[in-house]
């Protein structure tokens, strides 16, 4: 028997392994080892071999011929090694790395964060939070919670819920402001606006239709702010109801002209579709789906 073989077949695991993770970051994470020793194994695999599996010029994994095909050869019986090494060892620890935009963690999801680290206590969770498009895979991000239509189809994308949006503004602001019969008065307004939606999209059930995306006295990159500035009479927001369902129900706030209806923003999460998902990963997903209802209902707790 060759006396590479046992070596072989660890370093074959490994490239299964790094080619199902998109890229040597991730792989090292999943393998629990540096990236540069999972680029030296792979170079080692390659020199075993005789092949070259990987191309070198592009961030992104691009296999050869010859690394599709070992790939495709030893995928199945590394997903069935992992599932049956799983179900022996596999325990809900270790650091889940999730991005979501800044203010969604704070004032939707947070009291739920709370709930999952107290459940799983092994779990450490690492928020990154950021209203820019980031690159998931090469972040090492293992979940993401995001809004709108997401074009990485390599990622798998479950609803959570949808946001509504409206325009609102203070008592205060209302009394003592020009009126405001139609969106086309918008102009006459101190205007609030706020981060993703900068310009505004309303529809009346008669059919009319309003886009404004005209200037604005104050603009801003996260919610929790602006609903702050509608409060202290800054003027009118455009934003999600749920993010001021408390301030609509002590009266903070009020809804302006409910028979125009803002637009609908889907909140999903995303997970990277994999041979075999950590328990982590799993535990968070099925958690947040649990919560999903309660968290998007405008109901006082």
């Amino acid at each position: 028997m060759n006396s590479n073989f046992g070596l072989e077949l660890q370093l074959i695991y490994q490239f299964v392994h790094l080619v199902n993770a998109g890229s040597f970051s991730q792989a090292a994470k999943e393998l629990e080892m540096p990236i540069a020793t999972v680029s030296r194994k792979l170079t080692k695999l390659e020199t075993l071999l005789d092949k070259q599996l990987l191309m070198r010029n592009t961030r992104k994994l691009r296999l050869t011929e010859e690394g599709i095909a070992l790939f495709r050869q030893y995928q199945a019986i590394v997903s069935q090694f992992d599932s049956i090494r799983g179900a022996a060892v596999d325990r809900p620890e270790g650091t889940l790395r999730i991005a979501a935009p800044v203010s969604i963690i704070s004032m939707i999801f947070i009291h739920a964060i709370n709930e999952f680290c107290e459940k799983y206590p092994d779990i450490q969770l690492h928020i990154v939070q950021n209203n820019n498009v980031i690159d998931l895979i090469d972040e090492g991000v293992d979940v993401a919670i995001v809004g709108g239509t997401q074009p990485d189809s390599s990622w798998v994308s479950s609803s959570l819920g949808v946001l509504n949006y409206g325009l609102f503004a203070s008592p205060d602001y209302i009394a003592s402001a020009a009126p405001f019969t139609h969106p086309s008065e918008l102009d006459n307004h101190a205007l609030i606006k706020v981060w993703p939606l900068f310009n505004w999209t309303l529809k009346h059930p008669s059919g009319e239709s309003f886009y404004y995306d005209g200037p604005a006295k104050l603009t801003l990159s996260e919610l929790n702010g602006a609903v702050r500035a509608a409060v202290d009479n800054g003027g009118i927001l455009y934003g999600p109801t749920l993010f001021v369902k408390n301030e609509l129900n002590s009266g903070q706030l009020q809804s302006l002209l409910p028979e125009w209806i803002g637009e609908k923003r889907r909140i999903s999460i995303l997970y990277h579709q994999r041979s075999h998902q950590p328990l982590k990963v799993k535990l968070f997903i099925e958690f947040m789906h649990s919560k999903a209802e309660q968290l998007f209902s405008m109901e006082s707790k």
